[in-house]
């Protein structure tokens, strides 16, 4: 399809349209350079776009999850997670929003959301109690294959089979006496 803007135009107006136009929503557009234009709102004549150049649309499918009273809506490798809802259940995400490049799956409890990026690392945010926080366990998320989730609790393992815990202690199931015990873990 051919769409027209005016130059002073930014990046995000001619991706609203390009949306309205494929009627899909999360999309990517790549120009014929290669580039793709990521941020909403750079002006079209900062790309710079030439007159009937030909952009590439790349379609991301959208997935949703929930903590008990949040949101959190997000396309797999893509940048940023959009949150709404209750701002203790997770939808406040403002303070990782930097760090949520490449999200791969995003996980809730009742009241955190945790996300596994690419790299295979985890932001996670919501209640610090819950999960929201994992300073205390952050150099051991690496190479997180998969995340589940207890009522405020999360349980990520990892590529070498082991599991790390975090949130509440008494939704955590693991007690530190059998944590060396868990090796080999393939499903939680």
């Amino acid at each position: 399809d051919r769409v027209s803007l005016p130059s002073s135009s930014k990046v995000g107006d001619l991706r609203i349209l390009a949306q309205n136009s494929f009627q899909k929503g999360f999309l990517s557009l790549i120009t014929a350079g290669g580039r793709i234009l990521e941020n909403p709102q750079q002006s079209l004549e900062d790309v710079p776009l030439r007159d009937g150049e030909h952009l590439t649309a790349l379609w991301r499918e959208a997935r949703l999850t929930a903590t008990r009273a949040a949101f959190a809506l997000w396309s797999p490798g893509a940048d940023g997670v959009v949150t709404w809802g209750c701002a203790g259940c997770g939808a406040e995400s403002s303070e990782v929003d930097g760090q949520l490049k490449k999200v791969k799956e995003v996980r809730a409890n009742d009241y955190a959301f945790a996300a596994i990026l690419a790299d295979g690392t985890v932001v996670a945010w919501g209640d610090q109690y819950a999960g929201g926080n994992i300073s205390a366990v952050q150099a051991q998320l690496r190479n997180v294959q998969q995340i589940q989730a207890t009522h405020s609790a999360f349980a990520a393992i990892l590529a070498d089979g082991s599991v790390v815990t975090w949130g509440d202690l008494c939704h955590r199931g693991i007690s530190p006496e059998i944590q060396d015990q868990l090796r080999n873990v393939q499903q939680v």
